[in-house]
């Protein structure tokens, strides 16, 4: 696949609004804007999910089934600046970014994340999502010292 550089540009635009959507939905909490940003057969994949987490959630509706609860579950209230990578298609987008102000509403701790997203768009629409974060934040946010030490001892 070639580009000229004019479309290489619209394309890199096109993808990093899609990006600034995905941050403004969550902090919206509009899991409904979420998810049409999303080709209907799109990949969402957490390489760094610990074993017994959900790895990769196939198809918009299970996307969907995932984050449909996301507010009740995240207060999430401000992401640092994104940095943007594009590789030589324009379509792929390697995005650096953080959580810097959000508390898990289960157990009132703070998730303050740090992501490197591989992201590929196509048609205006995410067709595939790989989410790269730290799973120590994750669990140490979400869990109790009890279940936090059961699940790095299954590890």
């Amino acid at each position: 696949m070639t580009f000229n550089p004019a479309d290489y540009e619209k394309v890199q635009e096109a993808s990093r609004e899609i990006f600034h959507k995905f941050c403004k939905s969550f902090l919206e909490k509009d899991m409904n804007q979420f998810i049409e940003l999303f080709d209907d057969n799109a990949l969402f994949e957490f390489p760094y999910a610990p074993k017994g987490f959900t790895q990769k959630l196939e198809g918009k509706a299970a996307i969907y089934e995932y984050v449909k609860d996301f507010p009740q579950r995240f207060d999430i209230t401000r992401f640092s600046e994104p940095t943007f990578h594009f590789a030589m298609n324009p379509n792929i987008m390697i995005v650096e970014f953080e959580i810097e102000e959000a508390q898990v509403l289960t157990t009132g701790k703070p998730y303050l994340q740090k992501y490197i997203s591989v992201i590929e768009t196509r048609d205006n629409k995410i067709v595939h999502y790989k989410d790269y974060w730290n799973p120590v934040v994750a669990l140490v946010a979400l869990l109790d010292a009890e279940t936090l030490q059961k699940v790095l001892n299954e590890q």
